[in-house]
């Protein structure tokens, strides 16, 4: 089945390991781990948490996402090194 470029693909765990490693630093660019081009970061969004606040991150030319928040380890085991 073709992939519908409607539904946006999640970044794999290391990835995002990748992508909350380059929001902590100081400066960094934070880029997507595929393609490089700077990442969109929109947030904090509402969400029901107790973690922090909530950002999404998108690749608009690979068409991928994912929701990190400011808590270290707030994604589970995946986002744990």
């Amino acid at each position: 089945m073709p992939e519908s470029r409607n539904t946006p693909m999640t970044f794999s765990r290391e990835e995002i390991r990748q992508i909350r490693s380059l929001m902590n630093t100081p400066d960094a660019r934070v880029a997507c781990p595929l393609c490089g081009e700077t990442l969109v970061i929109v947030g904090p969004i509402v969400c029901d948490n107790s973690l922090g606040p909530t950002l999404e991150v998108m690749c608009e030319p690979c068409h991928r996402t994912t929701i990190v928040t400011d808590s270290p380890g707030a994604h589970g085991p995946e986002a744990e090194s």
